[in-house]
């Protein structure tokens, strides 16, 4: 067997095993949503980890991993918190909830990392590891955290499976295309090795499931989402971001010199090379379905 047939039927067993129990975790509603916390911590906390293996690299500054994941729960925490608040019981917390929550717990992660960084670790090399945990959070946590806001709309689990659909479709399109017909390289520094055909096939598979699946809610469930014409601007849209957030893993890793963030997903490689697509279209799909008075 071919390398690249045994490597693609890795990915599709994988793919097979995975997906039901994230899907799963997803759209059930058993202990208040509780599982798509659990969700978030896992996906974001392992991303972010892999992140802090990338950021430490060949510099031998590392940043402050434990303390970042720490915080990174606790964010997870506040999100679901906003999301869920009046669900749980603790609607007095949230009921009044703002942005300053966030920034509070925010500003005093990273008063926590300057004391440690004080007392713990040399001089040198502060700037980098203070401000690569603090990044880590901004691109990962945060972004993947929206999954928990999504949820809790009215037809949240739709549009959660909608704009992964649409970012793993695009990425699928993109993969099959570049192998199979790929001939103009892109050139992008960050990813030198992907085809302009590959790029285009996912756009065009991303347009065309927009189309499809906001069609098939709204015939088969009665929801209407989308009027054709804003569904394939979407697709178009979040293509491109999809592709944004896999280039800016691809710049990040490079940085880092290294191939996968990780191995934790067979086939993949690690938790981040597969969702770094997601983290970057999830939190603003939800700012547009805010701006279109969807939420």
């Amino acid at each position: 067997m071919k390398e690249r047939t045994k490597n693609t039927m890795i990915r599709i067993l994988t793919a097979v095993i995975a997906l039901p129990v994230y899907v799963f975790l997803i759209v059930t509603n058993m202990l208040q949503s509780l599982p798509i916390l659990i969700v978030s911590v896992i996906v974001s906390g392992v991303c972010l980890w892999e992140f802090y293996q990338i950021a430490e690299g060949t510099t031998g500054y590392k940043p402050f991993a434990k303390t970042g994941i720490i915080f990174g729960v606790i964010i997870n925490m506040i999100m679901y918190s906003y999301a869920y608040g009046n669900i749980t019981g603790i609607g007095g917390i949230t009921l009044h909830f703002d942005v300053r929550f966030l920034l509070a717990v925010v500003t005093i992660a990273v008063s926590v990392l300057a004391t440690i960084h004080i007392f713990k670790r040399p001089l040198k090399g502060g700037i980098y590891s203070i401000g690569a945990t603090i990044l880590g959070w901004f691109i990962i946590v945060l972004p993947y955290a929206h999954i928990m806001l999504l949820k809790s709309i009215r037809d949240g689990v739709i549009f959660i499976i909608f704009i992964h659909l649409i970012v793993m479709i695009n990425d699928s399109g993109a993969y099959f295309g570049g192998v199979y017909f790929g001939k103009h390289k892109a050139q992008f520094k960050a990813s030198p090795n992907k085809s302009w055909e590959g790029y285009f096939s996912g756009l065009l598979f991303g347009i065309v499931f927009s189309i499809l699946y906001s069609q098939f809610v709204e015939i088969f469930y009665g929801i209407y989402l989308f009027s054709i014409i804003e569904a394939a601007i979407i697709g178009i849209i979040f293509s491109i971001i999809g592709n944004i957030g896999d280039l800016l893993e691809s710049a990040l890793k490079r940085d880092g010199s290294i191939k996968d963030s990780g191995s934790i997903i067979p086939g993949h490689g690690g938790m981040w090379d597969v969702f770094d697509s997601t983290i970057f279209s999830m939190p603003l799909f939800y700012y547009y379905l805010m701006l279109r008075g969807i939420i």
